[in-house]
């Protein structure tokens, strides 16, 4: 009998850590502003040799609908995206679903502290006759904090 309750809880204990592991993460939600730095990598393709220098633009993120949507603003590739998010310890994976934006897939990463974000992003550069990827990477704080 000490046995079935001892095996009982460590089976429950282990599955509520589990589920717990991925849960939307609510220190995520609101509005961050900061700054995104966009670069092409030099590369060799069908059409020659390209590669652009990082290019950095003032942006905000804001994020909402239960960690569901994204909405990039004021930057380069601005628009409100759909995810598929995956929570970690203090971090966002995402894959976008439905867009309006050239993003494709990144990661945003929560400080200790929940005042700072970090973002690793990419997205498909328009215009170009073959697929184009740009990388995304930006810093930003919670809208109303110092």
């Amino acid at each position: 009998m000490k046995t079935n309750v001892l095996a009982t809880s460590l089976v429950l204990g282990l599955g509520l850590s589990v589920a717990s592991a991925g849960q939307p993460d609510p220190r995520f939600y609101g509005t961050w502003v900061g700054v995104e730095t966009y670069e092409i990598p030099t590369h060799a393709g069908p059409y020659g040799q390209r590669g652009e220098s990082p290019v950095k633009k003032s942006a905000v993120i804001e994020i909402g609908d239960s960690g569901q949507t994204l909405v990039f603003g004021q930057g380069l590739l601005q628009g409100r995206v759909e995810i598929s998010p995956k929570w970690g310890n203090n971090s966002l994976d995402f894959s976008v679903r439905a867009s309006t934006s050239r993003r494709t897939r990144g990661i945003l990463k929560l400080s200790a502290d929940g005042n700072t974000l970090t973002e690793t992003g990419f997205a498909l550069v328009p215009g170009t006759p073959f697929p184009l990827v740009c990388n995304i990477s930006g810093t930003f704080h919670r809208q109303g904090k110092k």
